[in-house]
């Protein structure tokens, strides 16, 4: 489970990559591109925080 999981954020954190280099090109700032990055990391970082929580969470039996 553990291993999908990283595959999975690896292919997203890749996408979201992909989907905001066409905005540099347009020049949108050194602020605008901070921006980016932390709200990017933010998503990433509360996908991972939910993961291990549900994973926790299904370990002490509190999903079933």
């Amino acid at each position: 489970m553990i291993q999908q999981l990283t595959t999975w954020l690896h292919r997203c954190a890749w996408a979201i990559r992909a989907r905001l280099e066409p905005l540099d090109e347009r020049g949108g700032g050194r602020n605008t591109d901070e921006g980016f990055h932390i709200s990017a990391g933010a998503v990433i970082a509360g996908t991972i925080a939910a993961g291990v929580t549900a994973y926790i969470a299904n370990k002490l039996g509190a999903l079933r």
